[in-house]
């Protein structure tokens, strides 16, 4: 390989420029995330039992309980899907497009991480999740809180 013209680097660099501007792509990645977060849960936490008495989400308890887990995945999919391409539509050409970017990664990370704590099964794996779900309220205040701050009022 060639690594003196940086070929490689310059195409991943170009690929994340491209997903990056693309929201109907990037709005995708909640939704893939939230089926691998329930794949995990259901391969890691070995019976319907154990995501019944440990499942952090009272909605997957509720669906597990009520045999009707296909229906809400497919229901929580779409509206991961909706929902993300709706906020980033809407702040694409904005300055607050890149927090918009960063909540969708951070709350995908989370359920990803949120799947994998079925192989942790610790309190403090656990919580380091909950806090990562408070950080995306957080920054999502923030960014609220920005764009009140710099917004001009029209005369």
């Amino acid at each position: 390989m060639n690594f003196q013209d940086g070929g490689i680097m310059q195409t991943k660099s170009e690929f994340l420029k491209k997903a990056y501007s693309n929201y109907q792509i990037l709005a995708a990645l909640p939704a893939i995330c939230v089926i691998i977060d329930y794949a995990l849960t259901f391969f890691l936490a070995g019976d319907t039992s154990m995501i019944t008495s440990w499942e952090a989400s009272p909605f997957v308890r509720f669906a597990v309980i009520h045999n009707v887990m296909a229906a809400y995945l497919l229901g929580i999919v779409l509206f991961y899907y909706v929902a993300a391409y709706a906020v980033l539509r809407v702040l694409h050409n904005t300055v607050y497009y890149k927090f918009g970017v960063l909540l969708i990664v951070l709350l995908s990370v989370t359920h990803v991480l949120g799947g994998m704590s079925w192989f942790f099964r610790t309190a403090t794996y656990s919580n380091g999740i909950f806090i990562l779900s408070l950080l995306s309220i957080v920054i999502a205040f923030i960014a609220f809180g920005f764009s009140l701050l710099h917004e001009k009022t029209p005369a």
